[in-house]
């Protein structure tokens, strides 16, 4: 049985004619090591996400959703002359009843664009899906749906397939720096305010002052371990502090860190980059990312809780960063999606991501419209002010009870 892919009526199954297809051949694997040239060649050849790169989805795998009992479901589209077209890194999970299949990383893959050829990507169409989907029915019956999240409509000017299927907003948007060729002084220019730069400079001179102030890019792994054994403590207290629960708390997360920032370190290219301001007793500010060698996305950051916060130290670390970016010649740098009122000091755009919802079984079809109507209505109360704002405070007060606090006024 094919999988329903429109959103309409009962979503009956759609059979692509074969004479009609781009693609020739579906290869699925449990295991990552299967395809794992294949899927460095689409890497280095087509167009992904870093969080969709091998290194950093085997890594997740090895410490993560590996050791939870988790399993790979490697899909791999071939053309009629063997060659691969595209990639799809996805892991069985569940999500309340449902057996589902989902991106590798949760929440801490915050971009999710598969590994595609460029111009499998430019010319797939509905009916391609259609096979793609029937394939996994059959070779997977075990499912229910294919979830995916924080997927943008395209990467590097190749659109997105997924993009086809029913989809809707996701939770938040990305913020993007578009820096264009430009030098890391001429982005701080357009981007700052005379104002907004000349706060930076005060705050950064009293910084200066400060015994052992420098910004550091870690480049050994003594500066990984340093920064990473401050960035854990600053950010579980921030967390805690706002009511939060702490996704780096997680089994396994932190080693799939630690792993991630070391992997690749020696030869100056590590899966996970490190970016600090530091004193002489404390780290200030921390940024994070990773990169395929023209976008450069933050994946996580945090900054210091003493005094020196009132100087703005992620502010001042940013400035570096996106200096280092430009000098390197990436194209763009993401902040990531979420609100945050320092992202648009630098990021004034938005890029739009989306979710999908895609059943399989006929269990999941009866199901879909709920569930999707379930991730459309978090998506529109994050997106109105008013209403993420009681959410919010509900959110933080449900987690203070849970730790035994009484909700402090807000």
């Amino acid at each position: 049985m094919t999988m329903a892919l429109t959103e309409t009526r009962t979503e009956a199954p759609i059979r692509a004619p074969a004479s009609r297809l781009s693609i020739a051949r579906i290869a699925i694997a449990d295991d990552l090591a299967t395809f794992e040239g294949v899927w460095r060649a689409l890497e280095r050849d087509g167009v992904a996400s870093p969080y969709q790169s091998f290194d950093w989805v085997r890594l997740w795998h090895e410490k993560v959703s590996g050791p939870r009992g988790e399993t790979p479901l490697i899909v791999v589209g071939f053309d009629a002359g063997g060659s691969p077209s595209f990639l799809w890194p996805l892991v069985r999970d569940r999500f309340g009843p449902f057996r589902i299949a989902t991106h590798f990383g949760g929440k801490h893959a915050t971009l999710n664009f598969f590994p595609w050829r460029r111009e499998t990507a430019e010319g797939f169409r509905f009916e391609d899906m259609a096979y793609v989907f029937g394939q996994i029915t059959e070779r997977a019956p075990d499912l229910d749906f294919v979830m995916l999240f924080n997927q943008p409509n395209s990467w590097n000017g190749a659109p997105n397939p997924f993009a086809l299927l029913p989809h809707h907003r996701s939770t938040e948007d990305n913020f993007v720096l578009h820096i264009g060729g430009r030098s890391g002084k001429e982005v701080l220019e357009q981007e700052l305010s005379n104002s907004m730069r000349s706060r930076l400079r005060n705050k950064e001179r009293k910084l200066a002052r400060l015994p052992g102030y420098h910004y550091l890019k870690a480049a050994t792994a003594a500066d990984v371990d340093r920064c990473l054994d401050t960035f854990f403590v600053q950010k579980a207290e921030k967390l805690t502090m706002i009511g939060l629960d702490n996704v780096f708390g997680h089994d396994g997360v932190e080693d799939f860190i630690r792993a991630a920032c070391h992997e690749g370190l020696a030869t100056g290219n590590p899966v996970i980059e490190l970016h600090a301001l530091e004193i002489d007793g404390d780290m200030l500010a921390l940024f994070s990312g990773i990169h395929d060698r023209r976008r450069f996305t933050s994946m996580f950051n945090s900054h210091t809780n003493s005094e020196n916060s009132r100087q703005s130290p992620g502010l001042i670390l940013l400035q570096h960063v996106v200096t280092d970016c430009a000098a390197r010649g990436f194209e763009s740098f993401d902040i990531g999606p979420g609100e945050a009122r320092y992202k648009s000091f630098f990021c004034k755009t938005f890029e739009p991501i989306f979710d999908s919802i895609l059943p399989l079984s006929s269990r999941a079809r009866l199901a879909v419209l709920p569930v999707r109507a379930a991730f459309r209505l978090k998506s529109e109360i994050k997106h109105n002010p008013t209403l993420w704002s009681v959410a919010s405070f509900v959110r933080r007060s449900v987690n203070r009870f849970r730790r035994g606090a009484v909700p402090a006024d807000d």
